[in-house]
């Protein structure tokens, strides 16, 4: 006798299945150098940003 298929007629072969495409996040945080680069980046904006914006908001002083 002979054996049932396993896969259907319209399924590719498993060499011809194309891979989903990789999400950017995922792509972000399996790169252990690129996520690195990213937190630098990230803590460099916020706090330049904030250390501008308290200078901003400084009083000026009262000179003697």
């Amino acid at each position: 006798m002979s054996e049932p298929s396993t896969t259907s007629s319209s399924e590719p072969p498993p060499a011809r299945r194309r891979n989903p495409p990789v999400p950017r996040m995922q792509r972000l945080y399996d790169s252990p150098f690129l996520l690195l680069a990213a937190c630098i980046v990230v803590m460099f904006v916020f706090f330049t940003a904030w250390g501008v914006f308290e200078i901003m908001s400084l009083e000026p002083a009262p000179l003697p």
